[in-house]
């Protein structure tokens, strides 16, 4: 319900109309935002108080634009509709005793949408202005260097605004703005010290932040004192698509799509849906919602234009611009093909088909992955071209889950479950009994011709497998000679609808961090460059399977020589 009447409030509302309505460009995850705010404005259960709107976005108002034309022409900032909306969400709803609903907020915003002056007002505001005494703001990082730029838009805004400082008694240093009354904002790295109690926690750039999860929790658990305190999540998308940023709106997803339940988390994220096309200029718009203000069309139209000419840019120009989650800045895999085949048939129903298969397996020794991936031929119906489907056996060592933190919280949850994408096993070693048992397996269950495996880790399981149980094994040296073909097949067959996969998102991680490295005419996977928890054994196991694939004569001992180092 309503509680009185603002302009506010007002542009909030419409905003959030216009939205759902289609008026205004918008992803499903701000469309559902805007109609879970709507369907509170008009419910029974939480009141739109427009004082309180009133109140934060005047408060912003005073402030001075801190950089562009805006700044150079001395004018105070100007909320847009959007801001607004997201303003009125936090500090707007309320309940019966006048606390606010939200106490967490996941926005998730592109470069150059005002994103650190956005949150420098909600810091200042919480600092002096929200009725709390001895106020605790944070704003957190990982490093000096990206403590400072985090909280430099802060530091610059009080000092540009002198009706601040005097009239709430601030004092602003370099490294901090406290008030008479024992409030204090300052930047954080690491942990929050021993003692603290936050009311306002504002974690930025969290993509590159390794101890986010650490940190975000430890804000968390210090709010236990305060009434009604905030944690904000502010940042765009990055280059780990299993880091503990990606996984957190993953989970704010799920709680606007209802498969979760969170009436404490509210959710801005802005960027592009799974069927938009990237290279539609108008797209662009949906994911920008201050293109016009911060930065100009014009710019945005010269982006979109280098993502399309230059393609060594697109993977960066993407995650920066269209907040598309990337495994690296030079990916080679496009992810939009790898997800339109993930309609493999069942691994059960492919069972004892009699299908033709090859298997490929990237082996580890210590604290690392370890990939088996079947590769079966399955034949067409109308006699047409077969199609490949391919289903990936994952281990990891316990122990690396521990030593791994850039990777810790994906690895858990791909191993969560009773069907999981990751098998942990015991220790810090690979459990060769369990890869050895696992290839026995899929050799009963298909008629496996080939098994390739990497000549460094595999000797004495390979001897055992031919020696023992007949298993057709094959040494594959991962070399420019015998990696490029099957990378240029992977290509063909993907394009082309016809390698198909179950969705595991273990391997899906694996095939989008992959890059290629150039020899001549030759090409191999590499991880990207200074990126070793970025893991791609995975699709070089599959490329071994492809390459036996696609070899029918000579004998495969015949082909495979090593000729590039």
């Amino acid at each position: 319900m309503r509680q009185g009447k603002g302009h506010f409030a007002t542009v909030a509302v419409h905003y959030a109309q216009q939205v759902v309505a289609g008026l205004i460009p918008a992803c499903w995850q701000i469309r559902t935002s805007c109609q879970r705010f709507l369907d509170d404005v008009n419910g029974d259960t939480w009141t739109l108080n427009a004082a309180k709107v009133e109140r934060v976005c005047q408060f912003a108002e005073t402030f001075p634009y801190l950089e562009g034309p805006l700044a150079a022409k001395k004018l105070k900032l100007k909320l847009e509709p959007w801001q607004v909306w997201i303003l009125t969400a936090l500090f707007g709803l309320v309940d019966a005793q006048g606390h606010r609903k939200h106490r967490e907020a996941f926005i998730f915003i592109p470069r150059k949408n005002g994103k650190s002056t956005f949150a420098a007002v909600i810091a200042l505001y919480m600092l002096v202005a929200d009725y709390e005494q001895r106020a605790q703001v944070y704003i957190g990082a990982t490093a000096l260097k990206q403590a400072d730029y985090c909280f430099q838009p802060c530091r610059d805004m009080a000092q540009k605004a002198p009706a601040f400082v005097t009239h709430w008694g601030a004092r602003v240093t370099k490294k901090k703005i406290e008030t008479h009354d024992g409030s204090f904002l300052e930047p954080m790295i690491g942990n929050p010290p021993d003692g603290s109690n936050p009311h306002l926690a504002i974690l930025d750039e969290a993509h590159e932040n390794d101890n986010f999860a650490r940190q975000r929790e430890t804000m968390r658990t210090g709010m236990g004192a305060r009434t009604q305190p905030l944690l904000i999540t502010i940042t765009t998308a990055g280059f780990n698509e299993a880091g503990d940023c990606r996984l957190l709106q993953a989970q704010c997803e799920q709680v606007l799509s209802g498969e979760l339940t969170d009436i404490r988390r509210f959710s801005a994220i802005y960027t592009i849906d799974k069927d938009d096309d990237w290279r539609d200029f108008e797209v662009w718009k949906k994911a920008n919602p201050n293109v016009g203000v911060s930065f100009t069309e014009a710019r945005l139209r010269e982006l979109h234009q280098t993502a399309l000419d230059v393609p060594s840019e697109k993977p960066g120009l993407l995650t920066k611009h269209l907040n598309v989650w990337q495994s690296s800045s030079t990916a080679w895999v496009n992810m939009k093909d790898w997800d339109a085949n993930g309609d493999a048939i069942p691994f059960a129903d492919a069972v004892g088909q009699n299908y033709r298969a090859w298997i490929g397996a990237d082996l580890s020794r210590l604290l690392d992955t370890t990939a088996i991936v079947l590769l079966v031929e399955v034949p067409s119906a109308t006699g047409g071209e077969p199609t490949y489907h391919l289903y990936p056996t994952i281990m990891l060592p316990e122990m690396a889950v521990q030593r791994s933190p850039k990777n810790a919280v994906a690895y858990r949850e791909w191993s969560a479950g009773e069907r999981p994408d990751l098998i942990l096993t015991p220790n810090d070693e690979t459990d060769f009994a369990a890869v050895e048992a696992k290839i026995l397996e899929l050799c009963g269950q298909f008629r496996v011709e080939g098994v390739a495996v990497d000549q460094w880790q595999a000797a004495n399981l390979s001897q055992r497998l031919r020696e023992q149980h007949d298993v057709p094994v094959l040494t594959y040296p991962q070399n420019f000679q015998n990696m490029s073909p099957p990378m240029g097949r992977f290509e063909k067959l993907i394009a082309l609808g016809q390698l198909k996969h179950t969705g595991n998102r273990m391997m899906r991680w694996m095939v989008g961090n992959v890059v290629a490295k150039h020899h001549g005419e030759f090409i191999k996977p590499i991880k990207p460059v200074r990126q070793d928890h970025l893991k791609i054994d995975g699709f070089v196991s599959l490329l071994m399977a492809l390459g036996l694939a696609s070899v029918a004569a000579p004998a495969p001992q015949e082909v495979w020589i090593d000729i590039l180092d």
